[in-house]
């Protein structure tokens, strides 16, 4: 079949791109961002547990009438991520259909003594990345047995992650109020082959360019809801539950280990979807104060995708994939775009606001600088990757609206924790990230602190910053004045009322694990990567960035400086980390 090369019609963009679903009366509508991880997803994952909680125990207490719950309400809308906030996404698509237990300190500490975390809690967020993804898989050598080398860690125990979380089932439970029909779920990935464009500058002169950050959209339909196909998007997957379910799940499943997939040390993905998906990607070209800004359709340079086998564009794309932080590491306006339209504005204002953009980022603090003087290659290496990754991380202007007091329509959740009476903020606040964040997948101790304090800061942040005045219309004749009083904080310029209050068991105090010194074996993990570099070392790698990669593993082995510059990285990190 054909492709269309033809734009997207005005009507097309009007719809797909300009118009926004305005919030129903009384009704707060949220989309989230999760940022790129690696190991830090465990934070995230606590996140995502806690504002899962808090949601149903709200929603249940004003169904049972309870008197201390407001009567205003939540949309959830999207979920959008990327690396390993994309993964995080795709398990709260499959979850958020079913019943499971949350994971509490005290409910750890009934599993598990005072031992390691041992025995799974069937809560997919935490199960996932607490039990699932270990460094003794990562650096298992089954992969490398035919001697073709895909990445530096083994991506199998990736596989059965993915594997585990699309097919979880917890008990059905009967609807979740707040949550959107459909919810929308878009995550990113870095495309390495990529879509070309060209722009014609008249003159049979043009300018041509290839867009490596790339994205993919879904619309989750749960048991309770029905998709209208006129509200699908025609650059969208519906993804449902039941029998016939199943290979949607799966290419959800392969789009998270895509977006999941850290350039050389994850094994790429190959994916498809139907070419048609690109007709509908717009640019806003901005205004000059006579002509007012506007969208307009994006189209591939068609000519350049034709399949020389069978002379035309062919109908579906295939392309392999790595992280898509690499491109996109906080894909916010995917989010705010979703709530406002291409041009819109999202109010802002505390007695205005009526929607938000939630950025749930592990590492919003102090960054890294590079290097200043010649160093070692492998020094280097590092330099250039943590460079990659800076740039990709964020706009300024994104970070500075969720930054702003005066803003309520930007929220950012980062870590936060007191440590031998200091604060400790961003990664510092974390166990997990350490070695570029890798050093978590190395000690499920690291796992379970980050997951806890995700939980802890996210029930502080919904009860003292996710918050709109008062006088804000979400809560007109919502709110009584006891619940006022419990649940307000006064400020300089009035009483502020949090969007989502901690109510029933969302209410409890949210106990953080000690932080684990002393918890990481390092002899286990020396004797793993030295086992895995040896064997990758022999297999050598072909070319490309993998196979400089592995030759350069091959020389620096011979001389056993990989495997002393990895744990000297280490030792490092644990003594400035107190670990």
């Amino acid at each position: 079949m054909s492709v269309d090369r033809s734009p997207i019609t005005a009507a097309e963009v009007q719809k797909w791109f300009l118009d926004s679903e305005p919030p129903e009366k009384n009704t707060f509508d949220l989309a989230l961002v999760l940022g790129g991880t690696v190991a830090a997803g465990a934070y995230t994952a606590g996140v995502m547990d806690y504002l899962i909680e808090a949601l149903d125990e709200w929603y249940r207490l004003k169904q049972e009438g309870d008197p201390s719950a407001p009567g205003h309400h939540l949309r959830l809308r999207l979920i959008t991520g990327t690396s390993g906030g994309g993964v995080i996404a795709s398990i709260a698509a499959r979850a958020l259909a079913y019943r499971f237990e949350h994971v509490t300190k005290a409910r750890l500490d009934r599993l598990d003594g005072n031992g390691p975390p041992r025995l799974r809690t069937d809560n997919p967020f935490y199960d996932t990345w607490v039990h699932d993804l270990n460094l003794p898989d990562l650096l298992e050598d089954g992969d490398l047995e035919n001697g073709h080398v895909r990445s530096l860690l083994n991506g199998r125990a990736i596989d059965v992650a993915a594997e585990r979380v699309t097919s979880f089932h917890g008990n059905p439970i009967p609807q979740r109020p707040w949550v959107a029909s459909p919810l929308r779920v878009t995550v990113t990935v870095t495309n390495l082959c990529g879509i070309p464009y060209r722009t014609d500058l008249g003159g049979g002169l043009g300018q041509q360019y290839v867009n490596h950050a790339d994205f993919a959209r879904f619309a989750v339909v749960y048991p309770w809801q029905r998709l209208a196909p006129a509200s699908q998007r025609p650059d969208e997957w519906a993804v449902a539950f039941g029998n016939g379910s199943v290979e949607d799940w799966k290419r959800l499943a392969e789009y998270a280990k895509a977006t999941g997939a850290f350039p050389v040390g994850f094994p790429a993905r190959a994916l498809k979807r139907p070419m048609d998906h690109y007709r509908y990607r717009v640019a806003v070209l901005p205004g000059d104060g006579i002509q007012p800004a506007r969208v307009v359709p994006t189209l591939p340079h068609w000519d350049a995708l034709i399949d020389k086998g069978i002379g035309e564009v062919p109908s579906e794309y295939r392309f392999l994939a790595v992280d898509g932080g690499a491109t996109d590491n906080e894909p916010i306006q995917l989010a705010r775009t979703a709530l406002s339209g291409c041009l819109g504005h999202n109010p802002r204002q505390p007695d205005k606001a009526d929607r938000a953009v939630m950025l749930v980022d592990p590492f919003a603090s102090h960054a890294e600088l590079g290097l200043r003087e010649e160093a070692k290659l492998p020094a280097v290496a590092k330099s250039i990757l943590t460079a990659l990754k800076e740039q990709n991380r964020f706009s300024t202007s994104d970070i500075l609206l969720a930054n702003d007091p005066e803003v309520f329509s930007r929220f950012m959740i980062t870590p936060r924790r007191t440590l031998h009476g200091q604060e400790r903020v961003g990664g510092e606040a974390l166990a997990t990230a350490g070695l570029g964040a890798f050093i978590g997948f190395a000690c499920k101790d690291y796992m379970r602190h980050d997951f806890l304090l995700g939980r802890a800061n996210a029930k502080e942040y919904l009860a003292k910053e996710f918050v709109l005045r008062k006088d804000n219309p979400i809560f007109a004749g919502m709110w009584t004045g006891e619940q006022k009083e419990r649940h307000g904080i006064r400020e300089e310029d009035g009483l502020y009322l949090p969007i989502i209050p901690a109510l029933g068991s969302a209410s409890a105090e949210q106990e953080t694990a000690e932080w684990p010194a002393g918890k990481l074996d390092k002899t286990a993990m020396r004797k793993g990567v030295e086992s895995r570099i040896k064997m990758l070392a022999n297999k050598g790698g072909g070319n490309g960035l993998l196979g400089l990669a592995i030759k350069l593993l091959a020389a620096f082995k011979a001389d056993d400086l990989t495997d002393d510059y990895i744990m000297k990285a280490v030792d490092t990190y644990l003594k400035d980390a107190k670990l």
